[in-house]
């Protein structure tokens, strides 16, 4: 599959996931199994999952779809998204290793966070790199350091 193709449909996938944090916060707390434990703590609960679940993740599919436009000139952003989701996976494992087995939800989850971010880190790596579609600052700061000569000591 082409690093397009793998980009546009992840930042989809993550988009739809913002989407849906963003409009159905407590649709999304019974999705990952949580509940608030104070009704007056009911609007600060349901603020930090449209933040996190809703806004970050928006923002993160939307940035996506950007890269998608050309993969190989946004390679750092791509890199940076997928090791993101690894980070995610990561934190997820080591819950597991210090709070015990998740169940079936937790190992699912840790699953597709691998799974998003091993695609876009590939993605990020195996898409060839034409120094003519970098962005400028990327193109100038690899080809503006040449290392000083230093002559002989004799």
């Amino acid at each position: 599959m082409s690093p397009r193709v793998v980009t546009i449909v992840v930042g989809l996938v993550i988009l739809l996931l913002g989407v849906f944090g963003l409009i159905y916060p407590e649709r999304t707390l019974a999705w990952l199994g949580l509940v608030y434990a104070n009704p007056s703590h009911m609007a600060a609960t349901l603020g930090e999952i449209r933040a996190t679940y809703g806004g970050l993740f928006t923002v993160m599919g939307v940035y996506t779809l950007f890269a998608a436009v050309d993969p190989p000139a946004h390679r750092a952003r791509l890199l940076f998204i997928g090791l993101l989701w690894l980070g995610m996976c990561t934190g997820r494992l080591f819950g597991v290793y210090v709070d015990g087995n998740p169940g079936l939800p937790g190992w699912v989850a840790a699953s597709f966070e691998l799974a998003v971010g091993a695609a876009l880190v590939g993605v990020s790596q195996s898409a060839p790199v034409h120094t003519e579609t970098l962005e400028p600052s990327v193109q100038a700061a690899s080809t503006a350091y040449e290392p000083p000569v230093v002559p002989p000591v004799a």
